[in-house]
């Protein structure tokens, strides 16, 4: 039986995590542990610690792994890990057009690139996923 907090899901989100906060070195010292560690939960040789995720969720201002979590309690929110990184993918591929015509418009290039960015991994997460789900 798999714990809630194990899985190519939640390894993935996590990683996004750690990506997001500045790398595996940085989550590892502002976490207090090894660098080892915290590869090995990213890359889900082991289980990612509830203390380790709920930290950088709450030091980034976003939870994608508790709302996860919630989403077993929640009817509303049911669909399991595939869903839940399916809808966060759809959000992220439909804010790209705008940031391209804002490109086309004149604007800088970093929304673009900003935007890109996020549906790329946001859609990495979901095959990762669904791969790992086969």
């Amino acid at each position: 039986m798999r714990k809630v907090y194990e899985g190519p899901a939640i390894s993935a989100l996590y990683g996004q995590l750690v990506r997001d906060f500045g790398g595996a070195e940085a989550a590892a010292a502002f976490l207090d542990c090894s660098k080892g560690t915290i590869s090995k939960e990213m890359a889900g040789h082991c289980s990612v610690a509830p203390a380790h995720f709920c930290a950088l969720e709450d030091e980034l201002g976003r939870w994608p792994i508790t709302e996860m979590l919630h989403a077993r309690i929640d009817p509303s929110k049911r669909g399991g890990e595939i869903a839940l990184l399916a809808r966060a993918a759809v959000k992220e591929v439909g804010d790209v057009p705008f940031a391209v015509l804002e490109l086309l418009n004149g604007g800088d290039g970093q929304a673009t690139v900003k935007e890109a960015r996020e549906a790329h991994e946001a859609l990495g997460r979901l095959l990762v996923a669904m791969e790992g789900a086969e």
